[in-house]
């Protein structure tokens, strides 16, 4: 008998749900019909909605169903959907100029100075526009080995920077990786280590006794000669730059101590590589300051901006040091809509919405409310094992036993489809599928978390009975 093909079996799924509605069913058989399955989407939810609506934080789906909006196209939509003012300057800039390939344009040069003076670092920068934050990515590693003349990059396990075929080997995912084999990427100078993740740490340590071994571990490695990262010893370096996410989102939103960056940024100076910080969803506001690296006081060499900045149209950036991108000679780059008109239009209305709107200061006010919340939460529920805040980027961590931290992976799993039921949509994710990342537009209000809590508290509760966690 042959094997069902993956999108044949989701087809099946799709056909034969009883909860799916008619309308959400004839998008997802086409969906599955017109494009693939290769798609996050199923990852997600057995039965995902097909949205069609959005205004602010609430969502609809094809056949009218509201949603509160907890993933804002994976911290994409941060002022929130349908602002009028994006609709317009959208429509005025295409009147004016759609589109005049990747040349200066006045509205891309206003976007690149004022790029220069929002991220982290009191040094001359120079500004690389791209399409989206894979791109960002690849061309800030390309940079960085130009500039350097060195190849290895060091990244992290649990990390995701992108999924095309530059960008994969520095991505921490092994789902991932088995679509890119052989993986041209993870045998061209990459090297990972682990990420701080306190909660389950790979070296059996606790915080505060740690000695901060995440960023030891590198040290060590560094500082001997018998690893392909160099040889101080003999005056080499092999290592053009470390990338690494401030928190790590798509691992679970995992938020790190500030030693950890603080150490990385020592490491960076002591070895001389470029140190590179992917804000490419943990900035534009999202932890309560406007990149999150900021929190621990530490400015990277290259800031990796994408998703918000954009709001909602495709949009990236690399903003470096400018000594490295100096020595680039015309024609090292290029890409037919990387910073067009109508991409540089709204991302400069977006900047301005930020300031018109305080929306960093409403994440950070929220993010206090938030986390008076979250810790009572944690108290009243055992299933919560640990959870990380900073402003409205949460995580929250799922166990079947507090003290084992046994990952309650099916209880996770069975909680996002049943809060999909009750019209809230979060993302499942983590490094073992028990985690929850909340992810809601910097607009929310005091009363959007008490109505999220209003409907997660119950079916929490519910779960908790189900799989006898107590």
């Amino acid at each position: 008998m042959e094997k069902k093909k993956p999108y044949e079996k989701l087809l099946n799924c799709v056909a034969s749900s009883e909860e799916i509605t008619s309308g959400n069913r004839e998008g997802l058989a086409d969906f599955l019909n017109y494009e693939h399955p290769g798609d996050v989407l199923f990852t997600k939810w057995k039965c995902p909605p097909v949205i069609e609506e959005g205004k602010g934080n609430k969502i609809w789906d094809v056949d009218g169903k509201e949603y509160i909006d907890c993933i804002c196209g994976m911290s994409t939509m941060n002022i929130g959907h349908g602002d009028p003012r994006i609709a317009k300057v959208l429509s005025d800039q295409y009147l004016k100029l759609g589109h005049w390939f990747d040349f200066p344009t006045p509205e891309r040069l206003e976007l690149v100075k004022r790029l220069t003076e929002i991220t982290p670092g009191d040094y001359k920068k120079k500004v690389r526009l791209t399409l989206s934050g894979s791109d960002a990515v690849e061309n800030a590693i390309r940079a960085a080995r130009s500039h350097t003349g060195k190849t290895h990059i060091i990244s992290f396990y649990g990390a995701y920077h992108g999924q095309n075929t530059a960008t994969m080997g520095i991505t921490g995912a092994g789902s991932m990786h088995r679509w890119y084999n052989p993986v041209p990427p993870a045998d061209h100078c990459v090297e990972h280590f682990p990420y701080a993740y306190c909660y389950r740490c790979p070296y059996g340590k606790e915080y505060g006794t740690c000695d901060m071994q995440c960023v030891k571990s590198i040290d060590m490695l560094m500082s001997s000669g018998q690893t392909s990262l160099g040889n101080p010893m003999a005056g080499v370096n092999n290592v053009a730059a470390l990338i690494v996410e401030p928190a790590q989102s798509s691992a679970g939103y995992i938020v790190p101590p500030k030693e950890f960056l603080v150490g990385l940024r020592e490491l960076a100076d002591k070895y001389g590589f470029l140190l590179i910080f992917d804000e490419i969803q943990t900035g534009m506001g999202r932890t309560g300051k406007m990149f999150a690296c900021e929190h621990a006081g530490v400015a990277p060499d290259i800031t990796l901006i994408g998703k918000a900045i954009g709001g909602g149209f495709p949009m990236g950036a690399v903003v470096a040091r400018a000594e490295v991108f100096d020595d680039l000679a015309p024609g090292y780059v290029v890409t037919t809509y990387a910073g067009g008109a109508l991409g540089c239009a709204v991302s400069n209305k977006v900047l301005d919405i930020f300031e018109e709107d305080d929306l960093i200061g409403n994440c950070a006010r929220v993010g206090e409310y938030l986390a008076s919340v979250v810790a009572g939460f944690k108290e009243k529920h055992p299933i919560i094992g640990t959870y990380s805040l900073q402003g409205v980027y949460l995580g929250i961590e799922l166990v079947s036993d507090q003290k084992t931290k046994e990952p309650a992976i099916k209880a996770t799993a069975e909680l996002v489809e049943n809060m999909r039921r009750a019209g809230l949509l979060a993302q499942l994710n983590g490094y073992y599928n028990n985690r929850i990342s909340f992810i809601p537009p910097l607009t929310i209000k005091n009363s959007d978390v008490d109505e999220i809590f209003a409907i997660l508290d119950p079916l929490v509760t519910e779960i908790e009975a189900k799989y006898g966690v107590k």
